[in-house]
């Protein structure tokens, strides 16, 4: 039986595959969900027909040990029943009844056969593939960050949509990525000298024994050795704890700092009225259990009135987690405060983190500050004040807590998951939107400081709800240059300008924008409008040289001597890709671009992304003039795929003579190259965006569309590891697998700025409060 296996990302390119090989009669025989996509195993009809054909003929044709001779009994009872033509007749018949039960018998024995060796070898198949999956990187990874003590929640949130680079890639690879998903999602205090310089009241809170008191002296100490001690004052409302107060005076007595005690349940606006010379207050208050009934009360009065009003300055609460607690109590005790805090008018401030020496793993409270979105102030590791109190540093946190040494005995393991792909998506579904929305705000983050003219985007797209008239008014501040230039601010400058010819795109009635790349190449995402631009090809050389500085000018034609001449005295490099046909001289003769090819000097070997592809380019160049005399150099390329080696495309291109080329100008060459799809992708949002609403400006419109564009592009040819986490999120957001191009990012991106929106109507639960959004 001549069983063919096919392989596609999803069912419908799985059946196109066999309906191509094998035609639209072809017997399906199983289909599964594999690591690849989908597989079936599927025949041709006409193979099944003579397979049965041929069972038939076996039937019918016993073996030649089998069949009758002269001299045996069954020849001679066969040799008289011929002398009587009625007892042939019924003799014919029978044998004809019979072989065709024996001829059926045969085939669904042998289709049983056939059934038996299949599933034996599709369980074969599983059990190796199951086998493979417990001992594969990602595998052992999850293991790792379990035995770390992270929750088997988060742990799946993280797995659910790892990047395709790590199926295969080493152990240290997978785990320096979680680490960079978790810092991603861990969020600390970044700058400890300004939240000192405003000062404010401060509360720690917390359950009985956490350090509430010897934070209070540590924090103080810290303000002390930077503004000394007249600014600040200590407060203490602990009357439960016997010695309470006079421990924090002993503190306060060797600090030369002012301290106040109360009641538990008596009002602080009057003390902190007193007190508003002081510019940092700190309140130790009294411990509390998650699970006293009293806590909604305490936490409710720190901050308000006898009337009930808010105080005029606001306390911020900052909960105290003990690391070294279970995961399960670190969960109650946030949960229990932070409701709490939020019914008292607004969230906890953030955490300080105590016991770090006492932890054996820190997993646990790394997770908890995770989940919760908990910014963590400080790390307290011992009794000494004020040494033992850190400012909380992501890095180092996660170093610990990922260098636990062994296997914890009280590691949760992962549930056993489901084969089908619908029962995974409803799984990662049931996780809750709060874990869909850590990964959206991480993306989001990321993309914002990796890519220059993210954020421009994100208002760009914000506008697009407006009504029309709104669009409109608002738009004029997004196209402003000065307001343009801002977005690059601390990140990476505008190197290169690409220009698209000045025709429409096929299809539509508007032509492609000028579009900014960075200095390696990459696509930032400020398009420029190209009708707003000034009129005239030295005009708007001008204009970018002195608006936007650039340098390199990639060209979608060769220049004409004036602005050739421009372009050499405002020192700026030009790149034009030229057709085939196009002509230099070379020998003293004429020559066409694909004619000179044959005597071009190759000069190197670059690899590249070309429409969703790994490729290599291989470049060779030639000496020649233009017609008018002004030597140039001609450069050609070839593109192959990087798995066949198959031809994707050739290129031509012309330069000035300048030298020896150098990486700035591989980098050129292969940026126009890898960017030649930008139009297509362009048109493809534009009409994506159509979908959004009918009134929408056609320039705001166009400046989504191809700033998405920009993005897609440039997350596609991104190796860095900040674009392998973002891709990785993205494609996770598209749900199944999809192999990575520019128009799958593309709608990825669409994903999630609309998830975006969707989080930033309903609050966020708490993440636009974080600044996320």
């Amino acid at each position: 039986m001549s069983v063919k296996r096919f392989i596609g990302v999803n069912s419908r390119d799985a059946m196109r595959q066999v309906r191509a090989a094998l035609g639209d009669d072809a017997l399906v025989l199983s289909n599964r969900n594999v690591h690849e996509g989908v597989e079936i195993l599927a025949m041709a009809d006409n193979e099944h027909g003579q397979m049965i054909g041929r069972q038939d003929e076996a039937t019918h044709s016993p073996p030649e040990s089998s069949r009758p001779t002269s001299a045996s009994p069954v020849a001679q009872v066969t040799a008289s029943a011929r002398s009587t033509p009625k007892d042939t007749r019924r003799a014919e018949t029978g044998f004809r009844a019979e072989a065709d039960f024996a001829a059926f018998s045969q085939r669904v024995l042998g289709e049983m056969q056939d059934l038996r060796t299949l599933l034996t070898g599709q369980m074969q198949n599983v059990s190796a593939a199951s086998r493979d999956s417990e001992n594969s990187t990602l595998a052992r990874l999850q293991r790792r960050l379990l035995g770390a003590g992270f929750g088997v929640r988060l742990v799946q949130e993280l797995l659910e949509a790892p990047p395709v680079e790590l199926i295969h890639a080493a152990d240290e690879m997978a785990l320096d990525w979680s680490r960079r998903q978790l810092a991603a999602r861990l969020p600390v205090l970044e700058d400890e000298a300004a939240l000192l310089d405003e000062g404010g009241v401060f509360a720690l809170v917390g359950p009985t024994g956490v350090g509430k008191t010897t934070t209070t002296a540590k924090l103080a100490a810290r303000y002390v050795m930077r503004h000394g001690a007249d600014g600040v004052a200590l407060v203490t409302t602990d009357s439960y704890r016997i010695g309470a107060h006079e421990q924090l005076r002993i503190y306060a007595r060797l600090l030369g700092v002012e301290v106040h005690a109360l009641e538990a349940d008596a009002p602080l606006d009057g003390l902190i009225a007193h007190l508003a010379h002081k510019r940092l207050i700190i309140i130790d208050t009294v411990g509390m259990s998650q699970r006293d009934q009293r806590l909604a009360g305490q936490i409710a009065m720190l901050g308000e009135e006898p009337s009930g009003r808010r105080s005029a300055r606001p306390i911020r609460r900052l909960l105290l987690l003990n690391a070294a607690s279970h995961g399960d109590t670190l969960d109650e005790v946030v949960d229990t405060y932070q409701r709490a805090s939020r019914a008292a008018g607004a969230p906890l401030f953030g955490a300080i983190l105590t016991k770090l020496d006492e932890a054996p793993r820190l997993g646990a409270v790394m997770d908890i500050a995770i989940r919760h979105g908990l910014r963590l102030h400080y790390v307290s590791h011992g009794q000494q004040v004020p040494e033992d109190l850190d400012l909380a540093n992501r890095e180092a946190l996660l170093d610990q807590a990922l260098s636990a040494p062994g296997d914890s005995s009280f590691a949760a393991q992962p549930p056993a998951s489901s084969g089908s792909s619908s029962s995974r998506r409803m799984q990662s579904l049931s996780r809750g939107l709060l874990g869909q929305g850590r990964a959206l705000v991480t993306a989001l983050a990321t993309l914002r400081n990796e890519i220059a003219g993210f954020a421009l985007l994100e208002q760009a797209w914000s506008l697009l709800g407006y009504p029309l008239e709104r669009q409109q008014a608002l738009l004029t501040a997004l196209l402003d240059a000065g307001s343009r230039r801002q977005h690059l601010d601390g990140k990476e400058s505008t190197h290169a300008l690409l220009w698209s010819p000045a025709r429409p795109v096929a299809g539509v009635d508007w032509a492609m924008p000028v579009l900014c790349l960075n200095e390696a190449g990459q696509m930032q995402a400020l398009p420029w409008l190209a009708h707003r631009l000034p009129t005239g090809e030295e005009a708007r050389l001008d204009w970018a040289r002195s608006c936007l500085k650039v340098r390199w000018q990639l060209m979608n034609r060769c220049p004409g001597a004036a602005t050739r001449r421009y372009l050499a005295e405002s020192d700026s490099t030009w790149l034009a890709t030229v057709q085939a046909g196009s002509r230099i001289v070379t020998g003293g003769e004429h020559h066409t671009l694909a004619q000179a090819k044959a005597t071009a000097a190759p000069w190197t070997e670059l690899t590249c992304r070309y429409r969703g592809r790994d490729a290599h380019l291989a470049l060779s160049h030639l000496p020649g003039t233009l017609a008018d005399g002004e030597p140039v150099t001609a450069w050609f390329g070839t593109l192959s795929e990087a798995d066949s080696s198959r031809q994707l495309a050739r290129r031509y291109w012309l330069a000035p003579r300048d030298g020896t080329p150098n990486q700035a100008f591989a980098e050129a060459l292969v940026a126009q190259l890898v960017h030649d799809d930008l139009p297509v992708l362009t048109r493809r949002a534009w009409q994506c965006l159509e979908e959004i609403g009918p009134r929408l400006d056609p320039e705001l419109r166009l400046l989504v569309a191809s700033a998405l564009a920009s993005v897609a592009s440039r997350l596609d040819q991104e190796r860095s590891d900040w674009a392998m986490d973002v891709r990785a999120l993205l494609l996770g957001l598209l749900g199944g697998r999809r192999a990575r191009s520019p128009s799958v990012l593309l709608d990825a991106l669409l994903h999630l700025l609309t998830a975006r929106d969707v989080f930033v109507m309903v609050g966020g639960d708490g993440l636009a409060e974080q600044g996320a959004w």
